[in-house]
């Protein structure tokens, strides 16, 4: 029976260690993807660069990190299955657009932003939460990254900014939009917040 007790007891402290790993891996990854989002923004190679360059440079990076249909896909929620396949793939790209372009705004200031990384914490075996602090201009903003373990990998699934859930703000705007409105409706309505100089953090369809 004792022998039985220490070696369940090795398999819980080693899958506890597993997870500990994983988190601190993945804290680690994120940090640096930040940090290099960062320098796309400021760094001595971007700084006079125009808006769109540093959106491009900063949505390679986060792509080659993350897969972002993830967080993208759950925005749209059941709504994805009221447009054909066509209106699917620009609302996604041009939603992925918008969450880059409000992400390149929102870091943009008189001072490059200070970033600090809390301690990850597992919620189950295959999802955890990364809070952060992020310091921009002496405004202080709790960023709180949400991941999910995927047959990709863990993915980031949603992002909280102050108490206000990236997916939550999107999904509930595309909602109402569904309510009247319709796949291509959508897409012009995108394109044109797209051409507009009046994106806000909160991107308000």
């Amino acid at each position: 029976m004792l022998k039985r007790r220490s070696l369940i007891a090795f398999l819980v402290s080693c899958l506890f260690l597993s997870a500990a790993q994983a988190a601190s891996t993945e804290a680690d990854r994120l940090r640096s993807v930040i940090d290099a989002a960062i320098e796309a923004v400021y760094g001595e190679c971007c700084a006079d660069l125009p808006i769109e360059d540093k959106e491009t440079r900063v949505n390679a990076i986060l792509e080659d990190a993350y897969d972002l249909d993830v967080i993208i896909r759950r925005a749209i929620g059941r709504n994805w299955n009221l447009m054909n396949e066509k209106e699917q793939q620009q609302v996604l790209d041009l939603v992925k657009r918008l969450v880059v372009r409000t992400y390149v705004k929102a870091m943009q200031g008189t001072a490059r932003p200070e970033v600090e990384m809390g301690k990850p914490v597992m919620i189950t075996d295959n999802r955890m939460e990364i809070p952060s602090v992020i310091i921009v201009d002496e405004t202080i903003v709790n960023v709180l990254y949400r991941l999910g373990k995927m047959q990709s990998g863990w993915q980031i699934y949603d992002i909280v900014a102050e108490d206000i859930s990236v997916v939550s703000n999107y999904r509930q705007q595309i909602d109402d939009h569904f309510r009247k409105g319709n796949g291509q409706e959508l897409i012009e309505k995108l394109t044109k917040l797209m051409n507009s100089q009046d994106i806000d953090e909160e991107l308000k369809l």
